[in-house]
């Protein structure tokens, strides 16, 4: 069997990270799978506790994501069908974020991450004729934990005049999703939206986040953050146009974190890059 036993630090979106590339490679090797409950069941079909057989005499194999980028995705499935054919646990340690996704992406992602019905809130109905262009602001801690991350109004002012420009004629929508309202360039956004007229709408579910995600997997464009809540987002539900900032893309690139790398170079049907700013 192949599972995970300790849960992924940090909030959600890596939560998920983790569970998908079980469930990906669990399907694709025919392996049966494994995890604790997850804090996130509430919101998601199918993440209550899946046990193994316990034995004291069963041999783990633990990986990390660090090991699993050392093989090419073929030599990595042929390891654990024959780990798992010698009688061992395979356990996936985390962290497991994005390093590992677009190599794995077997399956569509809304396979293994499905909303429950009753977070699916859909948008106003005045709304079912636009172009909806979501955009996120990944406040509160961010700054702390990586200041290239946390992203200026200049950002989010230039895709929004690539949308006017790209949509002109047609009916849009801004729509604004955030986890701190007194962020400086969310506030700075949304002065430049209301100063120039345009028609744009602010979630109020900062208490409820999975509305603020299932309305983002919805969007046409999402003018997205670092954040793997955002990310996550913006890989289920409809297909979009996914935008990302052009100065924390190269950092990233630079520092070769595996996930921007690929994001740059690849192109699959469920998270692409549309254009950078």
């Amino acid at each position: 069997m192949i599972g995970i036993t300790k849960i992924s630090p940090g909030r959600m979106g890596n939560r998920l990270f983790h569970y998908h590339f079980l469930r990906q490679v669990s399907k694709k090797t025919g392996i049966e799978y494994f995890h604790p409950d997850l804090p996130d069941k509430k919101y998601f079909n199918n993440m209550e506790k899946k046990s193994r057989p316990f034995s004291i005499f069963k041999k783990q194999t633990k990986l990390n994501s660090k090991k699993i980028l050392s093989y090419t995705p073929e030599d990595f499935l042929g390891l654990i069908a024959s780990e798992d054919r010698q009688g061992k646990d395979l356990v996936l340690n985390p962290p497991m974020l994005g390093e590992v996704f677009f190599d794995y992406l077997f399956y569509p992602t809304s396979e293994f991450i499905n909303i429950k019905d009753e977070y699916k809130k859909p948008f106003n109905s005045e709304y079912s004729e636009d172009t909806i262009i979501g955009l996120h602001f990944r406040g509160t801690d961010f700054e702390q934990w990586n200041h290239n991350a946390s992203l200026k109004f200049s950002y989010y002012r230039d895709a929004i005049n690539h949308c006017l420009d790209y949509y002109k004629g047609g009916n849009i929508i801004f729509m604004l999703f955030t986890d701190d309202n007194k962020f400086p360039p969310f506030l700075e956004t949304t002065n430049h939206l209301k100063m120039n007229g345009l028609n744009f709408h602010i979630s109020t579910n900062i208490s409820s986040p999975i509305i603020d995600f299932y309305q983002m997997s919805r969007c046409d464009v999402l003018i997205s953050s670092p954040s793997t809540f955002a990310i996550f987002a913006g890989a289920i539900g409809k297909e979009k146009k996914i935008i990302h900032n052009k100065a924390w893309l190269d950092y990233a690139i630079a520092q070769n974190d595996t996930f921007w790398v690929r994001l740059a170079e690849t192109t699959n049907s469920y998270y692409s890059l549309w254009k950078t700013f």
